[in-house]
């Protein structure tokens, strides 16, 4: 949706049960417009180190809803965030950002950075609004508004528009028993995003 989309990969055992795997499902269908939202977040601390936010490493727990008109989602999770993680995420991000988009503003004003993006990836055209705010050290917010419009193979045009908002809050350096890259969900459900 923004760029390179999270490999995540599911680092706890998979349940045959139809419980556990629906228990399980409403994280699994978060995490890739959380991730979004981080990889959004993490390209632009990149773009410019002096007017954007860059988030700390460490322990974060981020809290995400997701409204596509009429259906919001919320997921909790925590993230473990190293240097190395950033760094490597974002080098992948800003190129995608550069092949992809023929727009990419960014503005700062009143303490919130606001980045205006026209971009199409692979046949979904996507124009966003993502303004962010905090000090990124113990807190921050992301608010992503978007409209992303494409053809669907039955040559029917959609147009999706969607609201994120996430909110972050800085937990310590440790990650404790998860390693940089690792989220995990309010389920119990561990993931690896790079």
């Amino acid at each position: 949706m923004y760029g390179k989309m999270l490999r995540v990969r599911s680092r706890t055992k998979i349940e045959k049960s139809s419980e556990d795997i629906s228990m399980r499902r409403p994280f699994a269908l978060l995490v890739t417009p959380a991730a979004s939202v981080l990889m959004v977040t993490i390209s632009l601390a990149y773009a410019d180190s002096t007017t954007l936010p860059q988030r700390k490493a460490g322990l974060w727990e981020l809290n995400t809803t997701m409204d596509e008109g009429g259906s919001s989602r919320d997921q909790s999770m925590k993230i473990c965030i190293d240097g190395d993680m950033e760094k490597n995420t974002v080098q992948a991000s800003l190129e995608d950002h550069r092949k992809a988009c023929t727009t990419y503003d960014i503005k700062v004003a009143d303490g919130t950075t606001t980045v205006d993006a026209d971009c199409l990836f692979s046949t979904r055209k996507v124009i966003s609004q993502t303004k962010m705010s905090g000090d990124f050290q113990k807190t921050f917010e992301v608010k992503i508004e978007s409209t992303t419009s494409g053809v669907e193979g039955n040559a029917q045009t959609i147009v999706v528009k969607r609201v994120i908002t996430q909110n972050g809050k800085y937990l310590g350096e440790s990650c404790g028993d998860l390693k940089g890259g690792e989220a995990e969900g309010s389920d119990g459900t561990r993931m690896l995003v790079q």
